[in-house]
């Protein structure tokens, strides 16, 4: 994730994945890098389907981790889906 981008289609957000949004900005702009990923664990621990909204924006995602999700047999599109199926 860029931080500084704001994802090119953010219509699968909600409105409280924005305050998830900015704690993630404000903790790599505390800490860099090391304090993002403890900040993006701490939110797969607390709630993994806001996690896949907020975290796995599929225009900045790694390459690795969209090959992880792949060869799960999803695209970053049906995660995103089941996570708006699930707040439903």
């Amino acid at each position: 994730m860029v931080l500084d981008d704001e994802p090119e289609d953010p219509s699968w957000l909600l409105d409280h994945d924005w305050l998830e949004i900015n704690k993630l900005r404000q903790a790599y702009k505390d800490g860099g890098d090391k304090a993002l990923e403890k900040a993006k664990l701490d939110l797969l621990e607390k709630d993994v389907l806001q996690f896949a909204r907020v975290a796995c924006d599929p225009d900045h995602m790694p390459q690795h981790l969209k090959g992880a999700v792949e060869e799960a047999g999803y695209t970053f599109q049906e995660l995103i889906g089941l996570a708006k199926k699930k707040q439903h």
